[in-house]
């Protein structure tokens, strides 16, 4: 008589709840790195303590609330390797244009788009983007799941990228061009009026709130779609204008790492306000809450780079128009989520 063999062993982690019937490999790789409050892994363990004793991770965190966090996909499905693949092809293709259009730039570029905006405007921007690395990254801390873990420090790394790589073109631009010097830009950073308010809203970004769930909503649906569009994304687009094609492939990197952070910031915002959620109502009123606390304040710091675009001839008379539509569509996104805030 044959002996039936026995059953064969699942192989894969039954606690993933995985969207399908498989885990998926960015599911695979990135759930449960970090244990989920009070299921079976979170025992205390004194590596999860902060040196005063509190626990790593704790529901307090944040004034959100949702049964698990765990439920948390990022539509990109990023870990580590794609990651890390997909931003190195784009610190190629900078490096080598940088490379082959420096030795010309002082002929090249407008020398009143040169000074007045990469120097005068570009170079301070770096600032900002170590500033909200800063908030971003703090805040990742706190998080509580290592799938939002995950996306915040993405969104870390790719701020570090996109101020490195203004450094590194500004770097370029001094060793070619004769007379080109951006060091003063901290000095602007920290004095310059044109730039006080809205240092003021990144540092207090960056170490005034202390719920991370506010972070992600005060940067990436108030700072990014309205201070960010203005200074950056709709402002350096006409650099090919001016004879400067390093500053618009940076943008357009930069703009596809804007996209992919509002992207799962939506998706965010979906799940703890989702039909099922208990808090749902509660998550609802306090996005809404913080949206209308942000956006007015952005707003303000947004106004003084008027002075930036009128400094530019082709650009003179259309900053008033540009930060309307910012607002505009930053409200729109808002209003497509449910917490659309006070305008």
């Amino acid at each position: 008589m044959t002996v039936p063999a026995p059953a064969k062993q699942a192989r894969d982690f039954t606690y993933i709840n995985s969207r399908k019937k498989r885990p998926s490999e960015y599911e695979a790789v990135n759930l449960h790195v970090q244990p989920k409050l009070g299921n079976w892994w979170d025992k205390g363990n004194s590596y999860l303590r902060t040196p005063d004793g509190r626990p790593g991770f704790i529901e307090e965190s944040t004034l959100l609330r949702h049964p698990d966090w765990h439920d948390f996909r990022d539509p990109s499905a990023l870990w580590q390797r794609p990651y890390m693949r997909m931003q190195a092809e784009q610190e190629r293709a900078i490096d080598r244009l940088t490379v082959d259009v420096a030795p010309c730039a002082a002929t090249d570029i407008d020398p009143v788009w040169r000074d007045a905006v990469l120097r005068d405007h570009y170079a301070v921007w770096s600032f900002v983007e170590y500033g909200l690395y800063r908030g971003m990254f703090s805040a990742s801390r706190e998080g509580l799941s290592d799938t939002v873990v995950a996306s915040m420090l993405f969104e870390t790394f790719d701020r570090a990228r996109h101020s490195q790589d203004i450094v590194h073109w500004l770097l370029a631009l001094e060793e070619t061009v004769p007379g080109f010097d951006s060091t003063g830009a901290k000095q602007a950073w920290l004095e310059s009026e044109r730039y006080q308010p809205l240092r003021q809203v990144v540092e207090e970004i960056c170490f005034g709130v202390k719920d991370w769930g506010e972070t992600i909503v005060a940067i990436n649906l108030c700072f990014d779609p309205i201070v960010s569009q203005v200074a950056v994304s709709r402002l350096l687009r006409h650099a090919p204008f001016h004879g400067d094609v390093v500053t618009k492939l940076i943008t357009a990197s930069f703009d596809r790492d804007r996209a992919r952070e509002a992207d799962w910031t939506a998706e965010f915002v979906r799940m703890i306000t989702a039909d099922g959620v208990p808090a749902a109502m509660d998550n609802r009123r306090t996005v809404t809450e913080w949206v209308a606390r942000w956006t007015p304040r952005v707003v303000e710091a947004t106004r003084p780079l008027v002075e930036v675009y009128a400094a530019v001839p082709r650009l003179a008379g259309v900053f008033g128009d540009t930060l309307t539509q910012a607002v505009e569509a930053a409200h729109e996104t808002a209003v497509g989520l449910g917490v659309a805030g006070a305008r």
